[in-house]
Order: C-alpha cells, then structure tokens, then sequence
C-alpha cells in the first residue's frame, strides 16, 4: 500500500515531519495499540489494555496469513474485484478498498482516488519507494480477504483469543467485540500476504496524523482510515 514515481494528487497532504519520524521508529504493536486508541469505545482506555488486545490481533492476523491457501488454489475462491476510480475519498474516511458480502457472491471494490490519496502520504513522509502502488493495490485487497475470512467465522476464533468481557453478572460472562481488533488483523495479514516493504499499519497511522492536522475538506477526508470491513 515501488516503482515509477507517482504523481501526488489534488491536495495531497504536506507533512508533519515530527510524526512521520516517530511511527517509523514505531512497532507494529506501538502503531496498532495507537490506532485502537482512536477507535470510539477506547477513548480513555487503560494503554496496557490496548497494548496487550493489539499484540493478540497482530499475531492472530500473522497465523492467519501463514494458514490461508495461496491465490489461485480452488480452495480459495476468488471474490468478483472491481476497480473504480473515485468514492474512497468521503467525509470521515479514506477508503482503499471495500469487502462487500452479498448472497449472489462477495465482491471487493479498489478505489484509485483513495489509492493515489494514500500514495501521495508515503510520498510526503519519504516513504514512495516502501509503497509502491502496484503494492498498495496488492495489499489492500490482501486486507479485504482477511476481512472475508474473519467474516466467514475466524472473527469467533479472534474474539475467542482477546478474551474481553462485554457484560457479567455473577457466574454469567459474555464474551464482547473489540472494536478495531478486526483492522488491527486484517493490516497484520495483509503486512505478510502484500509486496510492502514497510508495515501497512506505519501507512495507516500516516494517513491518521496527517489528517489530524489537515481537518477535512473537499480532499482530505477526515480521521478513520479503514472501519468495518475495509482497509
């Protein structure tokens, strides 16, 4: 998410070179807890929880990896992927990619507005030869078939793992959602399955800061990067 530079698009973001800096001296496990720290519900959050829920979905997204069928084995149906040139760049998001589960078969949309936003970042923080486009594409649909496995039942095994409790009442204990865990795995996985040469989650925090600065306007959505089932 190398090649032949590419050119930034309209308004592509310019910088802060301080945080830049700090999310390349990051870990994975540093930029995930920091992403589940922006997720709604974590506001306040104690920071070990968060670290300790990021390092089970980093590894829970790398077995994953390591255990799905390569592309092209019939035990891995391929969804329908389509490619549209605008629509990932709206109000509160930048959207790379999109997992769509319908009946009639799933389907992933790429969008190129969004894939251009996000490359015109790694340019602005020196990063372009870690996230080449071509690469971006691969790994933002690596991201929407991790999404697709955790939707088609390894979420259970994920929230199995986090352990977090929703509710209890004496004896009785539900087993909750952590909200953003899903991203978290999904960037893990598709950090093994793509061609980057730099973790997916520096890209994502990347774009996060740079926001952050920028507020929102016509082109630069605001600070979500990748909710539900999208990159």
């Amino acid at each position: 998410m190398n090649g032949t530079p590419h050119p930034e698009p309209a308004g592509a973001p310019q910088g802060p070179d301080d945080d830049y800096a700090r999310i390349a001296a990051a870990s994975d496990e540093d930029l995930a807890a920091e992403l589940l720290a922006l997720t709604p519900t974590h506001e306040g959050r104690d920071r070990e929880q968060l670290r300790a829920w990021a390092r089970v979905a980093l590894g829970f997204g790398r077995e994953l990896a390591a255990a799905a069928p390569a592309p092209g084995d019939p035990a891995r149906p391929e969804p329908e992927v389509s490619d549209m040139a605008t629509g990932g760049l709206r109000r509160d998001e930048v959207l790379l990619a999109e997992y769509l589960h319908r009946a009639s078969g799933d389907r992933v949309v790429v969008y190129a507005d969004a894939l251009d936003y996000a490359r015109g970042v790694a340019e602005a923080a020196g990063w372009g030869r870690d996230y080449p486009r071509p690469a971006l594409r691969e790994t933002a649909l690596a991201h929407e078939e991790a999404h697709r496995l955790l939707h088609r039942g390894h979420g259970r095994e994920l929230r199995r793992r986090l352990d977090h409790s929703a509710f209890r009442l004496g004896p009785l204990r539900v087993r909750g959602h952590v909200v953003g865990a899903d991203e978290i795995a999904a960037h893990a996985y598709a950090g093994r399955r793509g061609a980057l040469r730099r973790s997916p989650l520096a890209l994502t925090a990347a774009i996060a800061a740079t926001l952050a600065h920028r507020g929102t306007d016509q082109h630069g959505p605001g600070p979500r990067t990748t909710p539900g089932d999208r990159p």
